[in-house]
């Protein structure tokens, strides 16, 4: 009991530290917001109406504890839903050409989300990819900031605010991401980024200023009608001279092309591979379709099963011997299948030469033993080698006496039966007398060794 009033302290303890956080990071976003002229006091109360939950404002705080503390109750919701709310009013008030500026700014107090160790890890953009993605100005010192490039390109291109400020988060994001693919993590509502390669929430500083050019050129031949882009690259490139910005669009555009041309090569590789998947699944339905028609047909014909001693021989070095279980069923899921092994009683039985059944009895064995047991088809197949669906649909559709004899299903489907049959298994169901190997006529023999001597083991040896 003592130990649950201790834990619920220590939660309490957490809990109110967090409230104070929360408290001074909301407090500090207005203060931003009054600083960079969106947020008057007589603003305040339309702020306060339009954004946040207002609670009675309590009177004569003292200490900063108590003014983030009531910070905290006056702006009721939680600091992850407020911050989108700030983000929205920046949005809604500030001057298109320095939008972007403004909320770098104002975000700039939001303390990392990220729980991770702090990194330097190089952006995947640390080398620039054209000749003209450096500024020409940045050795003097005059290069514009990321940010200053993306509210030029908003005010000239007239663009939305909620436009430039999507741009700034997805170039974040797509610098956030390091050489192992791991990225950040883009929040839509608020476009801040929390993680990625620095190991801690990444900002549009973080960007190298080359790939911010490269992206914002990209936007521009990409996004806005051809009368707007002239203005817009000379606005935002001003460093380049008109046959240099010629000549950046014409790579950039190149890019963008073999990007396209590489991401299609990957849909039409995912497409092919469904199509086939498809097809196969199609395939597969179809075969399973006949199966069971050839399996009822075959029932149908009430086919003798009376032993036909002397029918074949039964040559083990041209199909080999079965190697899984008859008596225990395999396991059939996808992407774990397979025979199973044999169980002890199994491993002595020889079942001899003599075939004693023709193609027609095989298959009516076949037909009924995958009608009434409790096995599968594939888990049939997979004793009987591996056979696929369509080798045995092919024996299946086969009439007559010695039509498949050549088959291997013939000779291994008598061997599965036959292996039962001894083991005191009838044709579908349990053993007649679980506990007894039943030894009946010749085909109890061993199989004689190379050399006309008798195998003393009782156990058939593989060719290999």
């Amino acid at each position: 009991m003592n130990l649950r009033v201790e834990d619920d302290g220590i939660w309490s303890r957490i809990r109110a530290e967090e409230d104070v956080r929360d408290a001074r990071v909301k407090n500090e976003l207005i203060t931003k917001l009054k600083a960079n002229g969106l947020l008057s006091d007589k603003q305040m109360d339309q702020f306060e109406r339009e954004f946040v939950r207002r609670e009675d404002k309590k009177q004569s705080l003292q200490s900063t504890r108590q003014r983030q503390l009531e910070m905290n109750k006056k702006y009721k919701m939680s600091l992850y839903h407020f911050i989108p709310r700030v983000v929205e009013h920046i949005v809604n008030h500030a001057p298109k050409d320095c939008c972007v500026q403004i909320y770098e700014d104002v975000v700039s107090v939001i303390p990392s989300h990220s729980k991770g160790s702090a990194t330097d890890a190089v952006s995947l953009h640390e080398t620039p990819e054209t000749p003209f993605s450096v500024c020409r100005t940045s050795r003097r010192g005059s290069a514009k900031s990321n940010a200053e490039l993306i509210d030029i390109l908003a005010s000239t291109a007239n663009l939305e605010n909620q436009e430039a400020v999507s741009i700034r988060g997805q170039i974040t994001f797509a610098d956030s991401i390091d050489a192992s693919g791991t990225s950040g993590i883009l929040n839509l509502k608020a476009g801040l980024v929390s993680g990625g390669r620095l190991g801690r929430d990444h900002m549009l500083a973080d960007v190298p200023n080359h790939y911010v050019r490269d992206r914002l050129m990209n936007y521009i031949l990409t996004m806005l009608d051809e009368d707007r882009r002239e203005e817009a690259q000379k606005a935002v490139f001003s460093d380049l001279s008109a046959a240099e910005l010629e000549q950046y669009s014409a790579i950039i555009w190149q890019k963008q092309r073999d990007m396209e041309l590489e991401e299609q090569a990957e849909w039409d590789k995912a497409r092919r591979a469904i199509i086939k998947r498809e097809a196969q699944e199609a395939t597969i339905a179809a075969n399973l379709e006949r199966q069971d028609t050839l399996i009822n047909e075959i029932n149908n014909r009430n086919i003798d099963l009376t032993p036909k001693p002397g029918f074949a021989v039964r040559d083990y070095y041209k199909v080999y011997p079965i190697s899984g279980s008859v008596v225990k069923p395999g396991i059939d899921k996808p992407g774990l299948n397979g025979a199973a092994g044999m169980v002890p009683e199994e491993r002595d039985v020889e079942v001899g030469y003599d075939i004693d059944r023709d193609c027609d009895q095989i298959r009516a064995m076949i037909a009924r033993f995958l009608k009434e047991s409790e096995w599968s088809g594939n888990q049939f197949r997979w004793v009987l080698d591996h056979t696929t669906r369509p080798q045995l649909n092919t024996f299946l559709e086969k009439t007559g006496p010695s039509a498949g004899k050549q088959s291997k299903i013939f000779p291994l489907a008598w061997e599965f039966f036959k292996k039962r049959e001894m083991l005191g298994y009838s044709l579908t169901n349990t053993p007649n007398d679980a506990g007894v190997l039943r030894e009946r006529d010749g085909n109890r023999r061993k199989r004689p060794c190379a050399g006309g001597k008798e195998n003393t083991r009782g156990k058939r040896t593989r060719r290999t």
